[in-house]
C-alpha cells in the first residue's frame, strides 16, 4: 500500500491522482515481494508517476497508450534534464531505474508487451553480428550500445541516408568533455558499427574514413597509483564484520593483490574458484580462460564474504549487490567500492576507480624485481607494450641507464 512508502499525505494524493495510479499499490506490494527497501520503493513509485506524466505528454493520448511509449526517448528525456541542472552528471538515477522496473511489472502483470530495453531492429542485428562473428564480450558490447542509441536517435534508422558530414558531428559531440579514453571509446563505438553496415551494403562505401580518430600519444602518461601503505590504509578502513564491509574487503584484496579489472571482479562465478588448488579462473577481454594463483589472504576474504555476508539466493555470481533483488555485482559498482573505499580512507588520489588498484599491483611488482614478461602474463596483457608503460615507475633501472646532462661548453 502506498502509505507504507509515501508518507505525506499530498504525496500520496498526487501519486494516486497520476496516470499511473491505477496501478501503483499493486506495483508496491510486487517490489515489496521482491524483498526491495522501503525507501527503494518510494522513489520508484515517484519515478512511475513522473514516467506516465511524460509519456501522456509526449504522445498526446490517454491511457493505456503510455504503455507503448519510446523507452529510449524517456531515457534521453530525463538525461538532458540531468545534464542541464548539472552538467557534469549523466547519471540520471532513480528516475530511469524505477521506470523501466515499473514498465516491467506492467509487462509482468499482463498491462503491456513492450520491453523498456528493447533495442531498434537495426541495433540488434548489429550486436549479434557482435557477438557471433566478432567475438566481443557482452559487458563491451554494452558500452556500444550506449553510444549506438544515441546514434540512431540522432541520425535516424536507414543508413543509407547517413552523411560523412553528419557522423563526425555525432562523434565530435559525443566525446567532447570527456577524457581521451571515452572519447576513443565512442570512435570504436561508431566505427564498428559502420564496419558492420558495410559488410552488410547498407551504408555508402567509404563512409568508415569519415569518422576521426582522437588525438593522443601512446604510452605518454605515467601510471596512476598508490603506495603499499596508502594500499594497507585502504584495506584497513575496511570493516569486514559487517555484510557490506566483508565484500567490499574481498573485492578491494582481489584488486590490490592480483590485479584484477573491475569487469574481471563481477565476471566472477562461483564455479571460477579452485579451492582444492588454490586457484582462480579468469576470462577477461579477450575470452581466453586463464588461471591465477589465490592467495591465502584474498582466499579467506572470499570464504568469510561466501560464508557470513553474501546473501542465500540462486544466482551464481560470487559478489552480489547488498539490497534486494540480489544480483551480481557490476563492474561500474566494483569502480564505485574501490572509490568509496579510498575516499573513507582519507586518501588524496588523482585516480579513484578500481584501475588504480591493478596499476598499483603492478608497480610494486616491478619494484619487488619481477621480469616485465611475468607481469604482463599476471595482468593478462596480450600486447607487451601494455606492460612496458610500468617501467617508467622503475626509477632504479631508469637511473642505470640514464645519460648524463651534457655539461655546457665555455664560449670561446
Amino acid at each position: 500500500m502506498l502509505n507504507d512508502y509515501v508518507m505525506k499525505g499530498q504525496a500520496r494524493d498526487r501519486l494516486r491522482k497520476s496516470a499511473a495510479g491505477p496501478y501503483l499499490g499493486d506495483f508496491s506490494d510486487w517490489l515489496a515481494g521482491r524483498g526491495y527497501q522501503a525507501s527503494t520503493i518510494g522513489s520508484y513509485l515517484e519515478a512511475a508517476a513522473r514516467f506516465t506524466a511524460w509519456a501522456l505528454a509526449a504522445a498526446d493520448t490517454g491511457p493505456p497508450e503510455f504503455l507503448h511509449v519510446n523507452w529510449v526517448a524517456y531515457r534521453a528525456a530525463v538525461s538532458r534534464t540531468t545534464r542541464r541542472r548539472n552538467p557534469s552528471r549523466r547519471d540520471p538515477g532513480n528516475r530511469c531505474c524505477g521506470a523501466r522496473t515499473f514498465i516491467r511489472f506492467l509487462r509482468a502483470r499482463g498491462y503491456s508487451a513492450a520491453e523498456p530495453d528493447a533495442a531498434p531492429e537495426l541495433l540488434q542485428r548489429f550486436q549479434h553480428w557482435m557477438l557471433q562473428d566478432r567475438g566481443v564480450r557482452p559487458v563491451t558490447l554494452a558500452g556500444y550500445t550506449h553510444v549506438l542509441r544515441a546514434l540512431l536517435a540522432t541520425m535516424g534508422e536507414d543508413p543509407h541516408a547517413y552523411a560523412a558530414s553528419q557522423l563526425r558531428a555525432f562523434v565530435l559531440q559525443q566525446a567532447q568533455g570527456w577524457s581521451h579514453s571515452k572519447a576513443e571509446s565512442v570512435v570504436t563505438a561508431v566505427r564498428m558499427f559502420v564496419h558492420f553496415l558495410l559488410a552488410h551494403q547498407a551504408c555508402s562505401a567509404g563512409l568508415e574514413h569519415a569518422i576521426p580518430r582522437v588525438a593522443g600519444w601512446s604510452q605518454a602518461a605515467l601510471p596512476r597509483y598508490l603506495l603499499p601503505e596508502m594500499v594497507a590504509q585502504v584495506l584497513a578502513a575496511c570493516d569486514p564484520s559487517t555484510p557490506l564491509g566483508a565484500r567490499d574487503h574481498a573485492v578491494l584484496l582481489l584488486l590490490a593483490r592480483l590485479g584484477l579489472r573491475a569487469g574481471d571482479v563481477a565476471d566472477l562465478r562461483l564455479a571460477d574458484l579452485d579451492w582444492a588448488q588454490g586457484r582462480l579462473r579468469l576470462t577477461g577481454k579477450t575470452r581466453r580462460e586463464s588461471w591465477l594463483p589465490l592467495p591465502q589472504e584474498v582466499g579467506e576474504a572470499i570464504l568469510r564474504y561466501l560464508d557470513t555476508a553474501r546473501p542465500s539466493v540462486a544466482h551464481d555470481g560470487v559478489f552480489l549487490i547488498t539490497r534486494a533483488p540480489y544480483t551480481p555485482i557490476l563492474s561500474r559498482q566494483v569502480s564505485t567500492t574501490a572509490e568509496r573505499a579510498i575516499r573513507r580512507a582519507g586518501i588524496a588520489s588523482s585516480s579513484l576507480g578500481a584501475h588504480v588498484f591493478r596499476h598499483s599491483a603492478a608497480t610494486q611488482w616491478v619494484r619487488e624485481g619481477l621480469s616485465f614478461q611475468t607481469i604482463g602474463s599476471l595482468l593478462r596483457h596480450v600486447d607487451a607494450d601494455a606492460t612496458a608503460i610500468y617501467a617508467k615507475v622503475d626509477i632504479g633501472r631508469l637511473r642505470q641507464i640514464a645519460l648524463p646532462w651534457p655539461e655546457e661548453e665555455p664560449p670561446c
